[in-house]
């Protein structure tokens, strides 16, 4: 089982330099053949992970939630027929964290302390925020609002983690920074026009990496917890 989990890691981190290498000088060829692909393999290593130790509840909720931002990324890759395609994409991430969030608070238990409330409390007034300064209207404002919420949740879910002293907390902390940053460089040029020539290939790097330090993170808890 471990060699199939090293394979199925080597195939995703060759997928993902095979994705975003050649974006950086701005040929995007493979993107539409590569991108549906990118996931899927970070899912099959995960599960050769914990299958063996861990067929629980966790287990099936990282499943669903790799699965959803699977169906993410095929959408977004659609969103040139219609913004309606955007809109389900960013339902099926927004899903997919929620998720992942359910995996990462399992087991927390209640807050503890000024520096866990705080911590769990600031994303709100601050999501709010964000929302206005991009300048999405209407419905979208709501759903930006929710999806900003949820990130900077995670990161605040990161920080527990380490206050608590769980393992891998610094890596859940620095993919759910990645995942933000990756999604802020989406939403300003969706909702303000703000571009450059290497744009896309940040957006995909730090997606990627994000992806790989929340599962990889979520993965080694259970490993280490020996559940």
């Amino acid at each position: 089982m471990k060699n199939s989990v090293r394979i199925a890691g080597i195939v995703f981190l060759v997928l993902s330099l095979l994705e975003v290498i050649p974006m950086a000088f701005g040929v995007e060829t493979l993107h539409p053949w590569l991108k549906p692909l990118l996931i899927p393999s970070l899912a099959v290593a995960a599960l050769c992970a914990l299958l063996p130790e861990y067929k629980g509840k966790k287990t099936v909720l990282l499943a669903i939630g790799l699965a959803l931002h699977a169906a993410g990324d095929i959408l977004l890759l659609l969103d040139i027929h219609g913004f309606a395609f955007f809109a389900a994409g960013l339902g099926a991430f927004l899903l997919g964290h929620f998720c992942y969030l359910w995996v990462m608070l399992t087991g927390i238990g209640g807050l503890k302390g000024w520096k866990e409330i705080l911590c769990c409390v600031l994303p709100l007034p601050i999501s709010i925020v964000t929302a206005g300064l991009i300048g999405a209207e209407g419905v979208m404002r709501y759903a930006v609002n929710a999806y900003a919420f949820t990130l900077l949740f995670e990161i605040a879910t990161g920080i527990l983690w380490m206050l608590r002293k769980r393992p891998m907390g610094l890596r859940i902390l620095l993919g759910a920074i990645l995942f933000l940053i990756s999604d802020a460089l989406l939403a300003l040029n969706v909702f303000m026009d703000v571009d450059f020539p290497t744009r896309h290939a940040l957006v995909m790097a730090t997606y990627l990496a994000a992806e790989w330090f929340l599962v990889s993170g979520m993965v080694r808890n259970r490993q280490f917890e020996g559940a």
